[in-house]
């Protein structure tokens, strides 16, 4: 089984450095070229099954990438972002001075919003495991399985599938692709546009 995990494109909340997790604003016209180049870089794949986070930013992003193929989406609100709660729409720079991340979250992925309504990242990777178990339940070995999502959910996601892997957090419109087999979850390249 073939996964190919997308991170969308550039959007306005991140050309202003807002933090956005639940709230939404589209692609901007360069995260929408972003998506492009990376829909041409996965041309030759064949998908077989796509899942979005149900954002537009991200349901934007899959619809680019199914372009040229014959693929049902399917919305999946486990794979949305780590919600932010009342820090939504904020500057990433006045939310990351409450030091609610870990300064080593990439390697350790402690990142705790509880406190402001939002979510626990341990949480976010075990609502993201769910929906991934119900996918390969009803997929095929062959499957080549397109799911559409956000930075930080899709980055602690793929570190605890890959748990001796060095990564490197995925920029807009970058795609992760691994192959699970016998159980087990390997990385096949990781792809920017």
């Amino acid at each position: 089984m073939k996964y190919i995990f997308i991170r969308h494109g550039k959007t306005h909340f991140n050309e202003i450095g807002l933090k956005q997790g639940w709230c939404d604003s589209p692609l901007t016209k360069e995260g929408i070229q972003q998506i492009e180049k990376m829909a041409q870089l996965l041309k030759n794949e064949k998908i077989t099954r796509a899942f979005t986070s149900p954002t537009l930013r991200a349901k934007q992003t899959a619809q680019i990438i199914l372009k040229e193929h014959d693929v049902l989406l399917y919305e999946d609100e486990r794979f949305k972002e780590v919600n932010f709660g009342i820090l939504e729409g904020l500057p990433c720079s006045f939310v990351d001075s409450l030091h609610l991340e870990s300064p080593n979250w990439l390697e350790d992925l402690e990142m705790d919003y509880t406190g402001y309504q939002g979510e626990n990242v341990k949480d976010v990777i075990i609502r993201h495991q769910e929906a991934l178990k119900e996918i390969e339940k009803e997929s095929h070995e062959e499957d080549c399985i397109v799911v559409v999502g956000h930075g930080c959910s899709l980055y602690a996601l793929i570190k605890t599938l890959l748990k001796d892997e060095k990564l490197a957090f995925p920029e807009n419109a970058s795609a992760y692709i691994l192959y699970k087999e016998n159980k087990e979850y390997k990385l096949d390249k990781y792809l920017r546009p």
